[in-house]
């Protein structure tokens, strides 16, 4: 994952620009949460669930950036990058919201916080998942086949 080298796939996902109705309803959440908070108890509680609620929802307040190289991926996160070799991970599925990477074999309750959810746009999406499951799967069979 040099970055010298170009990505295969190369995605930025931008909540505000893909999908405003979404952005602006989370916008008003917010703000009336955070009003009603102000009122009942104080502005130093409302100041401090305002900021705990953006962080919350970094997902759809921030852009996000995907890039998938030959050999790993990196998610380019507000706050930090999420690095990760293909090996890394050994399940592929589709979700409504885009394509889920599981370091499992198996479905099991740590799957939601170890792994990693793509939004992948979805004209893309066939596309990306294909490329994902040579990459991830395809490995996998061939070491259970010997």
């Amino acid at each position: 994952m040099d970055k010298e080298k170009k990505p295969v796939y190369l995605f930025v996902v931008n909540t505000l620009k893909d999908e405003p109705r979404k952005f602006y309803l989370a916008v008003l959440t917010v703000f009336v949460v955070n009003i009603f908070i102000y009122y009942m108890f104080s502005p130093t509680f409302g100041m401090i669930s305002v900021i705990l609620t953006i962080l919350s929802l970094t997902e759809i307040f921030f852009p996000f950036k995907y890039a998938l190289y030959e050999n790993g991926i990196i998610v380019d996160r507000f706050f930090y990058k999420v690095k990760h070799e293909y090996s890394y991970y050994k399940k592929v599925l589709n979700d409504k919201n885009g394509i889920f990477l599981s370091p499992f074999r198996y479905e099991t309750r740590l799957e939601s916080f170890r792994g990693i959810l793509l939004r992948i746009p979805k004209d893309k999406r066939t596309e990306v998942m294909v490329f994902l499951k040579a990459k991830i799967e395809a490995p996998l069979k061939s070491d259970s086949e010997t």
